[in-house]
């Protein structure tokens, strides 16, 4: 589980979280969504212990990280994977050799120990056919799932997700979902997804958090974002409720015989 209790963080003079709450339960996938700007990845960035709250409290698996030293983050990040928006992959590096990069160029691990589990995810990732080639050589899609196998190296507890189909094209962006929801289900990890995508958030999400100017609304499922009359909610959900309310429309004319 992760938690968020009344935390607060600032730049210099500039407050970004102004006592933000937030729970992530076990084994499920929570969506924190929000504007451009409103705080959703420095959320990500204190899970993961690259920032520091000024206040508040943070539990990550049942232990305070709030003031922990970086001695023992490095074991707490051990827990986690993360797969960032523009995939952060080493383009002089092959698939396999990307995905092996921790365990074999950092914790110095022989090649012949490390290759074997490497293949196996890029097989359960659907790239195995795919382990030489250089990352230029791939779609945005794949580069995602490449990001995502070597987040899953150390079979972490907790997988954050920031902005995960960003760029990516309708059928992409399905499947980048369907292994959201597949790593979650087979490997039990606890999910949190940063994203504006609608789409996303209804198909992968349990639970929604809204982030707004660096406070936090919790939603609930993920229908309540366009059914809730929560004026932040009614506020960030404008577009998409005007987009849904003319398709309707168009949808119905089509219904009548009339051109759509």
């Amino acid at each position: 589980m992760i938690r968020f209790e009344d935390v607060w963080l600032s730049f210099g003079k500039q407050a970004v979280l102004k006592g933000v709450n937030m729970t992530a339960k076990d084994n499920s996938i929570t969506a924190l969504v929000g504007r451009s700007g409103s705080g959703k990845s420095t959320m990500l960035r204190l899970i993961i212990g690259f920032l520091y709250a000024n206040k508040g409290k943070i539990l990550i698996d049942g232990e305070d990280v709030t003031h922990m030293r970086e001695r023992r983050w490095v074991k707490i990040r051990k827990k986690m994977g993360m797969v960032f928006q523009n995939s952060a992959l080493f383009d002089s590096l092959s698939v396999c050799r990307n995905v092996a990069f921790f365990p074999h160029y950092v914790e110095k691990k022989p090649w012949r120990a490390v290759r074997p589990e490497v293949m196996e995810l890029l097989d359960e990732v659907g790239l195995a056919e795919h382990s030489e080639k250089l990352p230029s050589q791939l779609s945005g899609g794949m580069r995602r799932r490449v990001a995502l196998a070597r987040s899953l190296i150390y079979r972490p507890k907790i997988l954050l997700y920031d902005e995960p189909t960003t760029g990516l094209d309708p059928q992409m962006i399905q499947v980048v979902n369907e292994l959201i929801l597949e790593m979650n289900d087979k490997y039990g990890v606890t999910s949190v997804v940063v994203t504006h995508d609608l789409e996303c958030i209804h198909h992968v999400a349990d639970h929604v958090v809204l982030l707004v100017e660096g406070e936090t609304t919790t939603v609930g499922r993920p229908e309540q974002l366009l059914l809730s009359d929560e004026p932040q909610v009614l506020e960030f959900t404008r577009s998409w409720r005007t987009s849904l309310q003319e398709y309707a429309k168009e949808m119905a004319l089509c219904d009548d015989g009339e051109p759509g």
